[in-house]
């Protein structure tokens, strides 16, 4: 039993540790992604004001880092939504050629869903959070083509701030999954409940 929490604690550090470069990665890109667009639709560089779109639980320091990964693993959940949003709006309304903007647009996509993936293995078991979305595509707000276009630069302003956040975090998950992984966790709440009884 011993070797099996040995192999089960390195395990989950090492994917923490994927998944913190994936997250990297991907929260490069979407600048990346972001700079694309305001490049192709002559976009100011300067922030769209209104907030994040997307809305979680403030990430107080009391909070253990699997519940933040909790919380932004939601956060990043409705950024692929929105995303897949964005890319249906523009390939029904701009329905143009292949450009390095689709290309690096397919790849954040695609990437983001990997992360998802990787972020749900670490959660642990009940633990759900919720985040919301201040205002979707058919809201009052997104008026016209130039309506749409501060949308989409939100959209990607969100992807790039909620990937930096969980990139952020992940990277200072690994010593605290070293000293309760989720395998042992469940362990420790059975052993406690024999103990009760």
């Amino acid at each position: 039993m011993a070797g099996r929490g040995t192999n089960g604690r390195h395990g989950s550090r090492g994917h923490a540790g994927r998944a913190a470069a994936l997250a990297r990665l991907l929260h490069k890109e979407c600048s990346q992604l972001l700079e694309l667009y305001r490049n192709s639709e002559s976009l100011p560089s300067s922030p769209v004001d209104g907030g994040y779109l997307v809305s979680i639980p403030p990430l107080v320091p009391q909070l253990s880092d699997a519940e933040k990964i909790s919380i932004l693993h939601a956060a990043l959940k409705e950024c692929l939504r929105l995303l897949e949003d964005v890319i249906t709006r523009e390939d029904a309304d701009f329905s143009d050629e292949d450009s390095e903007y689709k290309r690096k647009r397919k790849t954040v996509r695609d990437r983001l869903g990997h992360l998802l993936a990787s972020t749900e293995q670490l959660l642990v078991d009940g633990q759900k959070f919720e985040a919301k979305v201040k205002e979707e595509l058919d809201g009052q707000a997104v008026r016209g083509s130039f309506g749409l276009k501060m949308w989409i630069v939100r959209v990607l302003q969100d992807l790039v701030h909620w990937t930096g956040q969980t990139s952020d975090t992940l990277r200072s998950l690994p010593a605290e999954m070293e000293k309760a992984p989720k395998t042992m966790s469940r362990r420790t709440r059975r052993g406690a409940e024999k103990i009760r009884k």
